[in-house]
């Protein structure tokens, strides 16, 4: 099993059960203790072993969120299950199983939790860059998101990394690493996926400057219907001092919730749909968050952030996928 880095603390429950509520209390976020305990005792060894992250929102009374990024393959799903923390007969398990057995068992889970009611989100990182038509290929991803692919593909959105899928809204979180540089004209056409009214010009000259050139751009897509709801551009590694601007309820988060990493890691992202737009912030905790990033070739603000593999990969223009080419 990997083991946490000497330069940061494996995470203490009894310590974090206390830094959970000073957090919660400064952003004004609910708290469950039983929810808390269950999650800690269903996944120990990944607590243990992964990287521990805090993350919220700028929507005032929002949930306090946690994560572990995994250092190994572990089926969380089943684990989810035998704690009552996710229904065995939820209808997106079929899909995120079928992903989770891509490329001969190479996909990682990892889990985000909600400081009030327990699971939220499985995350899986696809063990490099991806075809997002091999992804989209898989006869368990329903017709109607199937169908979005070759409008992905006509903006650029061709290969994969990340799904994160939420588990309460029945969505899917397509994380894209895009080739660069991101101007307005792709920044306006990847907005307008998700509707909603254009930002203010110097809001996307902001966000523009901090995405990396091959940057990422997550797409959330409900399960059920297969239109686009949002839209996410990130940002990584953010120090304190260089932080674009953020809502307040943002800053707090970033002054409150600890960090015992020695190698902080804040990272922020902007989110735009239809229902509103909004800012998330996510903070590292304990066992090293940047080193895992940097393990899965994520690319940090101030760094050159030109994917060479990305570039060298000749671009996928599948008009659509083969149902069932997948598992």
């Amino acid at each position: 099993m990997p083991t946490v880095p000497t330069d940061s603390p494996v995470l203490s429950t009894r310590q974090f059960r206390t830094d959970i509520l000073s957090t919660a209390g400064a952003i004004g976020a609910p708290v469950s203790h039983r929810a808390v305990d269950t999650v800690l005792d269903a996944f120990a060894d990944n607590f243990t072993s992964g990287a521990t992250l805090w993350k919220t929102t700028s929507r005032p009374g929002d949930h306090l969120a946690y994560r572990f990024f995994s250092r190994t393959r572990t089926d969380t799903l089943g684990r989810a299950v035998a704690a009552d923390l996710l229904d065995a007969a939820h209808p997106m398990l079929p899909a995120v199983r079928a992903w989770s057995g891509m490329y001969d068992g190479a996909p990682v889970q990892s889990g985000d939790f909600d400081a009030a009611r327990g699971l939220a989100k499985t995350w899986l990182h696809f063990g490099g860059l991806r075809p997002a038509g091999e992804v989209f290929a898989s006869h368990r991803v329903p017709t109607a998101v199937r169908d979005l692919l070759p409008g992905f593909l006509t903006l650029g959105l061709a290969h994969l990394r990340f799904v994160a899928c939420d588990w309460r809204s029945n969505t899917a979180n397509f994380y894209f690493r895009a080739q660069g540089p991101l101007d307005e004209e792709q920044f306006a056409r990847i907005h307008a996926l998700a509707g909603g009214a254009p930002p203010r010009p110097d809001l996307v000259a902001e966000v523009i400057a901090y995405v990396p050139e091959d940057y990422c751009v997550a797409v959330t897509v409900p399960m059920g219907t297969g239109v686009v709801e949002r839209v996410c551009f990130y940002a990584l590694r953010v120090p304190e001092d260089r932080l674009p601007r953020v809502p307040e309820r943002i800053r707090t988060f970033l002054r409150a919730a600890p960090s015992h990493d020695a190698d902080e890691c804040n990272v922020i992202g902007w989110s735009f749909g239809r229902s509103g737009d909004y800012v998330k912030a996510e903070r590292s905790y304990t066992g090293n968050m940047t080193e895992v990033l940097a393990s899965w070739n994520c690319f940090f603000h101030g760094q050159d952030g030109r994917d060479e593999q990305l570039r060298s990969t000749r671009p996928d223009t599948t008009a659509g996928v083969r149902e069932g080419s997948t598992p």
